[in-house]
């Protein structure tokens, strides 16, 4: 199984900020379709490490991980190749997990 870590602050930025790239270079949409897809399609886990800031929207948040099942993922390819993480703030992983399956139940 090949697997990769995405560290959002050293791969992405530290300051991520809003939901559509119409927002900046900085956005959920941004990070969702130039990093996170395209690894989801090369990888078969995919580690999310949100760690390096405390500093995420709810927008961004949804935007990347509830915009995974609006692109196509099911709740259920997620589960199996997505692992999110956050070493000072648990709750963000358990708001990702509520984006995902709030997508999820509003796709079907």
């Amino acid at each position: 199984m090949n697997k990769h870590t995405i560290d959002v602050a050293r791969d992405f930025t530290n300051r991520p900020f809003g939901r559509y790239q119409a927002d900046g270079d900085r956005s959920g949409e941004v990070f969702r379709k130039k990093i996170l897809v395209p690894a989801l399609h090369q990888y078969d886990h995919v580690t999310v490490n949100l760690g390096g800031t405390n500093f995420y929207g709810s927008s961004f948040l949804e935007e990347v991980f509830g915009g995974l099942v609006r692109e196509g993922f099911t709740k259920d390819q997620l589960d199996r190749k997505l692992t999110v993480l956050h070493n000072k703030l648990p709750s963000v992983v358990t708001e990702v997990k509520e984006y995902i399956k709030e997508a999820a139940k509003n796709s079907a």
